[in-house]
């Protein structure tokens, strides 16, 4: 279970959002007033799909995982992550009741908890935050769209090579991922099976264009696993 701590001033923050620099003194105040800052362990859930809505989420440390979770289907399927600085829960606003998608924490995590009728009571009174939540949404949804409409017109090989380029520059932003992430977590995010991600990145390690050790992972020929994504 998540445990909440003593309030950082927003304005204090060194790496919030983009949007909130549109927010005066006094609105960051209010934020400050209503938001609650929580710590995740890793592997821990942060938000559950199916539960009411009842707050925008501020990624401040660490990678949460997004996923959808389905009556029908034992595995889960990954569909995006948030790192710091990022916000979750945006398509919410205003729309939905309850939580389309779950959250767990890929690594550990601090995260604030922003009341989401101070949101959007935000947004309808600054233009300026509005048009920088815009942006987010639409930059978070470009770019969950593009990945994977590309993944389901790639082969497996594809796929993978695909995913571990995305996630080296969009998600860990290294070469070297320092935080494990399982071969499920791979299934789970290219829609494949366990046993091809297995095989294809032993096919991978084979031909030196990864290395795995120790739960991590390190790109060694990222230009054979461009090429790779682009015709398989």
């Amino acid at each position: 279970m998540g445990n909440s701590e003593n309030q950082l001033h927003c304005l204090d923050c060194a790496n919030k959002a983009e949007c909130f620099s549109h927010l005066s003194k006094n609105e960051l105040t209010k934020v400050t007033d209503s938001k609650v800052s929580i710590y995740y362990n890793k592997g821990e859930i942060i938000r559950k799909q199916g539960t009411f809505v009842s707050s925008i989420l501020f990624v401040k440390k660490g990678i949460t995982k997004i996923y959808k979770e389905f009556d029908h289907a034992e595995n889960v399927s990954i569909v995006d992550f948030r790192k710091p600085g990022q916000l979750i829960g945006l398509p919410d606003i205003f729309t939905a009741s309850i939580i389309q998608y779950s959250v767990s924490a890929l690594t550990d995590c601090e995260v604030c908890s922003i009341d989401i009728r101070l949101f959007e009571k935000l947004l309808t009174e600054n233009g300026g935050f509005a048009v920088g939540v815009i942006k987010s949404i639409n930059n978070q949804t470009s770019n969950t769209i593009d990945f994977h409409i590309q993944n389901n017109y790639k082969q497996l090989h594809g796929r993978i090579a695909h995913a571990l380029l995305v996630l080296s520059k969009n998600v860990f932003e290294s070469d070297v991922f320092n935080v494990p992430f399982t071969r499920r977590d791979f299934a789970e995010f290219t829609n494949m099976s366990s046993m091809s991600v297995v095989r294809i990145l032993k096919i991978f390690r084979s031909d030196k264009l990864i290395e795995m050790k120790d739960g991590l992972i390190t790109l060694l020929d990222k230009a054979k696993l461009e090429h790779i994504s682009r015709v398989g």
